[in-house]
């Protein structure tokens, strides 16, 4: 991340003129220093040059945009990745975020909530510990001591359980599929399946939320899989 006193810098990775202008002028007039390109070939060039966060079309051109996102990723680059995409079929959704993104805005998409997504997933990403307390609402979670409450009520969760909030309040808002979940929590050497996670949200929330029914931190996200919420 930059410097706290320094502008954020976005690389904006979008073939569509129109689109392309419409973004780079809301992004300049939010604050944010961005270069733009019109193709795989090009974003792969830039991308070199070190960014806050990438804004990456799907459809470019001259290749899959998930192409520069598996890439990153493989070469161990965490910086956050939205995409920008008219693919709105879940399966399409879960191939980008099983491939590293972190995000995605569906086309045609409302340029204020873009903005507000890139903020929130800036603020996130620079603020990630692993030892400070976490905080949403009146929940709270202590790495260290490995205790989770509600206000002054301590709550007794189980080992997995601790670590499946933990893991999901560390990266809050965005939707984790039930794979990545295992793959993160549970481990690459885990050998049971998908239903694990989904049992362990349910024992979960039945002791965070309020309303399990009617969950306020644990999401679930249709077709994909689960969310953090840590919106007040």
């Amino acid at each position: 991340m930059s410097k706290a006193t320094d502008p954020d810098r976005i690389l904006l990775v979008e073939d569509d003129e129109r689109i392309r202008l419409e973004v780079l002028d809301a992004l300049q007039a939010g604050g944010f220093v961005v270069s733009v390109a019109a193709t795989l070939k090009e974003a792969t060039d830039l991308v070199q040059n070190g960014f806050d966060l990438v804004l990456l079309d799907l459809g470019l051109p001259d290749g899959d945009g998930l192409d520069l996102c598996r890439s990153l990723r493989a070469s161990g680059d965490d910086m956050p990745i939205i995409l920008l995409t008219a693919r709105d079929a879940p399966e399409q959704r879960v191939r980008g975020l099983d491939v590293g993104a972190d995000d995605y805005v569906v086309k045609p998409f409302h340029m204020p909530e873009l903005v507000a997504r890139i903020r929130g997933l800036l603020r996130r990403s620079g603020s990630k510990t692993a030892t400070g307390l976490l905080r949403a609402d009146t929940l709270w979670l202590d790495p260290q001591a490995r205790t989770v409450g509600r206000d002054d009520q301590r709550l007794d969760l189980k080992p997995r359980e601790f670590d499946l909030l933990q893991f999901m309040m560390t990266n809050p808002g965005r939707a984790w599929t039930r794979d990545q979940l295992i793959e993160r929590v549970w481990g690459k050497s885990f050998d049971g399946d998908a239903r694990t996670v989904d049992l362990h949200i349910a024992r979960l929330r039945s002791k965070i939320e309020t309303d399990p029914s009617d969950p306020r931190y644990v999401e679930t996200v249709w077709g994909v899989g689960y969310r953090f919420q840590d919106e007040s």
